[in-house]
């Protein structure tokens, strides 16, 4: 559940808005309240501050998550892109259940959190595990999105000079896929899970086939010595950035 409130700034226009946080206790409230409403139901396994809102301090979230905990409202609740400085001094005041950010064979900055986080009993959840589906290997220099409503148009794996510069690790995941008789996204997510054993992946998707694909990894076991060997590679393998919005005008 996607709460407390954040909303996308509406007056900018295109598929990619800035996010706007609300963070203060009666909002934290409200929208939980109004989630209960809607939802009809009595509370919220997992609730969700999606983003950090820089006007108010985790121990004040923390204590307001407390207390709709007490209040049987909510079960457990989790940050979304927080750092760990965040993070400690918001479980000091009520234990964080779960932390959600990026992460993927493209974006795994965020493994350096994984030590601490397990030392405190937190579970991660990997948003984009794919790329944005990128990792799936179905998109080349060609692909089309719309700019309208499809905000990977502006992101920066998806812009063809990336496409050309991460055909060596797309080739090289496919080589991998097939010693496995799997598919690319399997791997990906196969090699995920091997990170850190208390890490869930998200894959997003609107097909049933994908979902049948991403269910399969669970069949695919690599070694702790294949793992090592992914991620040595991974060190070594030219790739574009991912995700940073390509900017208008910028010669993308």
């Amino acid at each position: 559940m996607r709460s407390p409130r954040i909303r996308f700034d509406e007056k900018v226009p295109g598929a990619t808005k800035p996010l706007v946080c609300d963070s203060r206790p009666e909002a934290i409230r409200r929208s939980v309240e109004g989630s209960l409403e809607r939802l009809k139901t009595d509370h919220i396994d997992l609730c969700y501050q999606h983003r950090v809102d820089p006007k108010v301090e985790p121990e004040v979230v923390a204590e307001e998550m407390s207390k709709l905990i007490a209040e049987g409202k909510i079960l457990h609740w989790g940050v979304s892109e927080a750092p760990l400085d965040y993070i400690g001094h918001a479980d000091k005041v009520c234990h964080v259940a779960a932390v959600q950010s990026r992460y993927s064979m493209m974006a795994r900055q965020n493994g350096e959190m994984f030590d601490e986080l397990n030392r405190l009993g937190i579970g991660f959840v990997a948003f984009s595990p794919l790329a944005n589906g990128f990792l799936s290997g179905i998109y080349g220099e060609n692909s089309k999105f719309d700019k309208s409503n499809d905000f990977r148009a502006s992101l920066a794996q998806f812009q063809p000079e990336a496409v050309r510069k991460n055909q060596e690790l797309m080739l090289w995941l496919e080589d991998l896929a097939q010693e496995h008789h799997a598919t690319r996204a399997q791997i990906s997510l196969a090699w995920m899970l091997c990170k850190n054993p208390s890490l869930v992946p998200i894959p997003g998707t609107t097909k049933i086939k994908r979902l049948e694909e991403n269910a399969g990894t669970a069949e695919i076991e690599l070694s702790t010595d294949e793992v090592a060997q992914i991620d040595k590679r991974l060190s070594e393998i030219p790739m574009s950035e991912v995700f940073n919005v390509v900017k208008s005008g910028s010669g993308h």
